[in-house]
């Protein structure tokens, strides 16, 4: 199974635990997820044992930290996140050489965006030969938050894949364009599949080009800024997403880069729309209504859309009460249109990334930089003008669908 489905499946079993614990009263929890890394053993261990290393993203990590000479065992120093520069401090209880790392993290010395809970625990084992090896990674702690219950997964995920990553390129086994072209193919096949069980053949190969072309203007807008491209992953029942090396150092490339993939795709909308208009093409003419609603509705100002990313980045200079207020409102849209539409793998991405949305530690001098006022319109006017577009385009066609007796 493609890494992401795994990572899907894992998130959604996290998820469902969470009301059951809240019902039984159950705060403390543990979390384990293991994951297979094209590199040698000894590679993997001197990445996770390290205590001064760059992990790769998104988005890069880079942990700075020390012996402490009075305290054994503790390392105290900063961790670099996302542009932040955080505390960061721990204590190895256990360790085998080689084999096994356990650590107890020191809230008390790290700043708030590492507080999960009460007594921390974290433990990574490999396994494995020269060639390929097998991480595990797990943590054990007491929750106190319920916004911790939500993001332990996220976050576990997240580190594995980062000390999996930089293993597999020290290892000088990073994935080159045969392996994007590959997991691309098999998340779209399983994509196309649940797509053909919901609906039909046909409308299934016609959202699976609306979201690669989608996710292709994703992939255009990284290059012209610079970012490395990870690859396109389909992902089934939702869509797709293009992941990047990072997300950009600036309000400015993160808006740019989430507008485009709906802004892209106005040229191959407008393009069906003529094919269907020169050749009377009633598929041409479905393509071009499935691109302009699945495009438009991308641009809803709800996390994780596009259109959500593009007013993260225009109320970046907002207060954070209000900010988190607007945004609060939003995902209270998306949760009831998740519900309208049935779609539980969006409620269940909506509800995962509500507590980092409305909770977060926030430190302003730490955020990417904010846009300016020049940059705040031509955003927002790309925002409208693409929005209108896709409007005009689906009434226009559902008109002429409803004239013409087809719905």
């Amino acid at each position: 199974m493609p890494t992401i489905l795994q990572n899907i499946f894992f998130l959604i079993t996290e998820l469902l635990r969470v009301p059951v614990d809240l019902a039984t009263g159950i705060t403390r929890r543990s979390y384990q997820i293991s994951r297979a890394v094209d590199a040698p053993k000894s590679v993997i261990w001197a990445v996770v044992s390290a205590n001064k290393i760059k992990l790769e993203g998104p988005p890069p990590m880079e942990l700075d930290t020390d012996p402490d000479p009075e305290r054994p065992g503790v390392f105290t120093g900063t961790c670099i996140y996302g542009g932040r520069h955080l505390r960061f401090a721990y204590q190895v209880i256990a360790e085998t050489p080689g084999e096994a790392l356990t650590l107890r993290l020191l809230p008390e010395e790290c700043d708030p965006i590492y507080h999960f809970g009460s007594e921390y625990i974290g433990a990574v084992a490999v396994s494995g030969d020269d060639q390929r090896s097998i991480i595990t990674e797990s943590c054990e702690l007491t929750h106190t938050k319920f916004s911790t219950r939500l993001l332990m997964p996220l976050t576990l995920l997240r580190s594995l894949y980062s000390l999996k990553r930089t293993a597999e390129t020290r290892a000088g086994r990073g994935r080159d364009w045969s392996d994007q072209v590959r997991n691309a193919f098999l998340t779209g096949a399983l994509t196309f599949a649940s797509f053909a069980a919901i609906f039909d053949v046909s409308i299934a190969v016609m959202l699976l080009i609306v979201v690669l072309l989608h996710e292709l203007g994703h992939v255009i807008a990284m290059r012209l800024v610079g970012i490395p491209v990870r690859g396109i992953y389909f992902i089934p029942f939702f869509g797709g997403v293009a992941v990047g090396q990072n997300f950009g150092s600036s309000e400015a490339v993160r808006g740019f880069v989430a507008l485009m993939g709906p802004a892209a795709s106005m040229l191959t909308t407008a393009l069906f729309v003529w094919l269907s208009v020169q050749q009377q093409d009633q598929f041409m003419s479905d393509l071009a209504l499935m691109s302009a609603a699945v495009n438009g509705l991308n641009l809803l100002p709800i996390l994780p859309l596009d259109g959500g990313r593009v007013l993260q980045a225009l109320t970046a200079r907002l207060p954070v009460r209000l900010t988190r207020a607007i945004h609060g409102a939003m995902l209270l849209f998306g949760l009831v249109l998740a519900a309208v539409f049935r779609d539980v793998l969006l409620m269940i991405i909506i509800l995962a990334i509500a507590p980092g949305v409305l909770f977060a530690k926030v430190n302003a001098q730490q955020m990417p930089t904010p846009l300016t006022g020049s940059q705040t319109f031509w955003l927002a006017s790309g925002y409208v003008a693409t929005f209108v577009f896709y409007l005009a385009i689906v009434i226009q066609l559902w008109n002429e669908a409803f004239a013409a007796g087809a719905v």
